[in-house]
């Protein structure tokens, strides 16, 4: 099976303008604020969430993490101020992770910058009706996938 010459060009050019649109974006951050796009996207899952906690669990499937790749992150979090583990008083053995004051201040902080680089090398690139499409399309892909029955890697 092969892709058509239209499919596998959208393909090729989603995986590479998203690989440089993140290291763009992580470069900015590290820059102006000395945090990943990583710690950037943690804390504003963090701070989305109710009582701005999450289940350990919880906070690397809005990653898209593995459980070890999620401690290395939290690790950081912690290590930085940003977060701090709780257990869960309603079932010990669950670990919440809880979004800090110094951790909503620095994303506050961070925000504009992170704005700033979607706006400009993003959402400029985007006319209304690309952007509607493209939020469709991945839409679609992503309720494909999060339907569970994908094997994990």
């Amino acid at each position: 099976m092969s892709l058509s010459r239209d499919h596998d060009a959208a393909w090729r050019g989603f995986l590479r303008s998203s690989a440089l649109l993140l290291r763009v974006l992580d470069a900015e951050l590290r820059a102006e604020h000395g945090m990943s796009h990583r710690t950037y996207d943690a804390l504003v899952q963090l701070s989305e969430a109710p009582g701005r906690r999450l289940h350990m669990k919880d906070l690397a499937a809005a990653l898209v993490h593995s459980p070890s790749g999620l401690t290395r992150i939290v690790d950081g979090l912690e290590k930085s101020g940003y977060a701090r583990r709780e257990p869960d008083p309603a079932n010990r053995r669950s670990t919440l992770v809880v979004l800090t004051a110094e951790g909503l201040a620095a994303l506050e902080k961070a925000w504009p910058t992170h704005v700033r680089g979607v706006q400009r090398y993003f959402a400029d690139q985007l006319s209304r009706e690309d952007a509607r499409m493209l939020a469709e399309v991945f839409g679609r892909i992503t309720a494909d996938l999060d339907e569970g029955d994908r094997p994990e890697s």
